[in-house]
């Protein structure tokens, strides 16, 4: 029902592909940074009597936090998608770099969304700043 809608929108198959893909790949470029997060990969666990067993309130923890950690990817594979439709010159090897393109996103999905609140907090402030010197010069 979606896709006969989106393609009544004027959605070509390329296109329903990215919004399938894109979103998929962001979350496992994120669950890899996750797992990254999670493991020391520089080395394998070497004392057998140290356990990693975490007590079930800070599992349950962990697991919202993965979650969202992955919704937070599939947002980002979404945007992707988005900002490519129509765009894309339909093969498969565009497709596969768009994709390509959103795993390495989804992996460096939390530090895009910190560094874009930052750039979006300090245009906002800028702009404020901007009209209130205005207001300034115009009462005395």
């Amino acid at each position: 029902m979606i896709i006969e809608f989106l393609t009544e929108l004027g959605f070509k198959k390329y296109d329903l592909a990215l919004l399938i893909f894109c979103p998929a790949g962001a979350v496992i470029g994120s669950l890899a940074q996750s797992i990254l997060v999670t493991i020391n990969p520089n080395t394998p666990p070497k004392n057998p009597t140290k356990t990693y067993r975490a007590p079930s309130h800070l599992a349950e923890a962990r697991s919202a936090w993965l979650t969202l950690r992955l919704m937070l990817g599939a947002i980002l594979g979404l945007v992707i998608a988005l900002y490519f439709v129509g765009a894309l010159q339909e093969n498969l090897t565009t497709l596969a770099k768009i994709v390509a393109l959103s795993i390495l996103l989804g992996y460096s999905a939390p530090k895009i969304w910190v560094t874009q609140e930052r750039v979006l907090i300090n245009r906002v402030s800028e702009l404020v700043n901007q009209e209130l010197r205005k207001h300034e010069k115009i009462e005395p």
